[in-house]
């Protein structure tokens, strides 16, 4: 396959990806149930969510905090309504929850007073066979509605997962940083793009931060302006 016919496979793909988001946006213009726990709700309620659900979400108004030589934000304290809206999206493939998580995290930036502060979306990258089983990238869906909210650009392939790993859970924080140590590379198509630019890293969940470092780590190599990390949730 020569590297024309690839790149005119990709752009197909990206525009089928975009076909399928709006595909989406039609059939779930506004919940009628909640995202979180399905109870009955209206359009009025915020983020998709019902009262009970909002409630008892842990959410962090924190200001942001310097962790792991970068600039750290997170939406919540990770809990069972948290992990229930992600785990729905990544393996219940329920795609229009990505939409409410960009709201969520628009508004984390903007009470943070850092929405005007980025160039472009850097989501963590899958591992070609993880997206392929999964179809989607779940932190990419996310990055590229809150990309739309605040006027950036979202470059999805500009990190790429170059080896697979063994799932994090249950490793101790020694053995998520040995098993995820140089797993990720800047595409080359993206280095002079990044070059000097103020990049948001962005994930689902942030665990032991040993994901993002490394992320953080390979982007600093093409001298970007800034690298800052805002999680969903995190512990």
């Amino acid at each position: 396959m020569t590297a024309a016919h690839k790149e005119d496979i990709d752009i197909n793909i990206r525009d089928i990806e975009d076909l399928a988001g709006k595909a989406l946006d039609l059939l779930y213009p506004d919940p009628i149930y909640c995202i979180c726990c399905g109870n009955v709700i209206d359009e009025t309620r915020t983020y998709g969510l019902c009262d009970h659900c909002i409630r008892h979400m842990v959410w962090d108004t924190s200001e942001p905090q310097v962790r792991d030589g970068m600039e750290f934000m997170r939406c919540c304290q990770y809990g069972i309504y948290e992990r229930t809206l992600i785990f729905s999206l990544k393996y219940n493939r329920k795609r229009y929850i990505a939409r409410h998580i960009a709201e969520i995290m628009r508004d984390k930036l903007i009470n943070a007073g850092r929405d005007g502060d980025y160039d472009v979306i850097v989501p963590v990258p899958l591992y070609k066979r993880k997206f392929r089983q999964r179809g989607f990238n779940q932190t990419a869906l996310i990055g590229k509605y809150l990309a739309d909210h605040l006027g950036v650009t979202c470059a999805p392939e500009a990190l790429i997962r170059v080896r697979e790993t063994r799932p994090m859970r249950g490793l101790s924080p020694k053995e998520r940083e040995e098993n995820i140590a140089g797993c990720f590379q800047v595409n080359e198509e993206y280095r002079h793009k990044l070059e000097g630019k103020r990049i948001l890293l962005l994930d689902d969940f942030y665990t032991t931060g040993a994901t993002a470092t490394e992320c953080r780590k390979e982007l600093e190599k093409i001298c970007p302006e800034s690298v800052s990390f805002l999680a969903f949730a995190s512990k």
